[in-house]
C-alpha cells in the first residue's frame, strides 16, 4: 500500500505542472492545514484521474484501436527515433481519439482546477504547496503518511 500511495503521489506532483505549476519557493510555509487540504485534493483528484482514464480508453475502442496500439502510435508521433507500421485507418482513428482528448484536456483541467479550490486552496496558493513539497522530502513524507491513514480509514478530518 505504501508504494502504491507514493507511486500515486509521485504522479500527482507531476500532475502539479499542468497546471502551470511556476510558483517560486521562497519563504512558503506549508502549514499542516495546507497539507490536509493538499491531501483532500490529492484524493479527488486521484479519482477524477481514474475516470478520465476509463473514459480515454473507451474514447479509443470506439474508435477501432486498442488502447496499448494507441500508445505505440502515440510514442511513434512524438519520438522520431520511435517508429511504427501504422495504417490509413489506424492513422484516421488516432487523429479521431485526440481530437476528441483535445475537447476533454479543457474539461479536465477546469474540474482540477475546482477541485482544488473547492477543497479551500487558491490555484496560487495550491500552486507553492505544491513546489515546496516536490523539494522537501519531510513534507513528501508527512503528506504520504496523511493520505495512507485516510485510505486506511483512519481520517483526520480537521484540518
Amino acid at each position: 500500500m505504501l508504494k502504491s500511495a507514493k507511486a500515486k503521489l509521485v504522479m500527482f506532483l507531476s500532475f502539479v505542472s499542468m497546471l502551470g505549476a511556476q510558483a517560486q519557493t521562497e519563504n512558503t510555509n506549508v502549514t499542516d492545514s495546507d497539507l490536509q487540504k493538499f491531501a483532500d485534493i490529492f484524493m479527488e483528484v486521484q479519482t477524477e484521474n481514474q475516470n478520465v482514464q476509463q473514459e480515454m480508453v473507451k474514447v479509443i475502442k470506439e474508435n477501432g484501436l486498442e488502447p496499448q496500439r494507441f500508445q505505440e502510435i502515440q510514442k511513434a508521433q512524438m519520438d522520431p527515433n520511435t517508429t511504427a507500421e501504422v495504417t490509413d485507418e489506424e492513422t484516421k482513428s488516432y487523429e479521431a481519439v485526440m481530437s476528441v482528448l483535445m475537447e476533454m484536456q479543457p474539461k479536465f483541467e477546469a474540474k482540477m482546477q475546482k477541485i482544488v479550490t473547492d477543497n479551500g486552496l487558491t490555484l496560487e496558493r495550491y500552486q507553492k504547496v505544491a513546489t515546496v513539497i516536490q523539494t522537501d522530502t519531510a513534507l513528501q513524507q508527512k503528506l504520504q503518511n496523511i493520505i495512507v491513514a485516510r485510505q486506511s480509514g483512519n481520517e483526520n478530518t480537521e484540518g
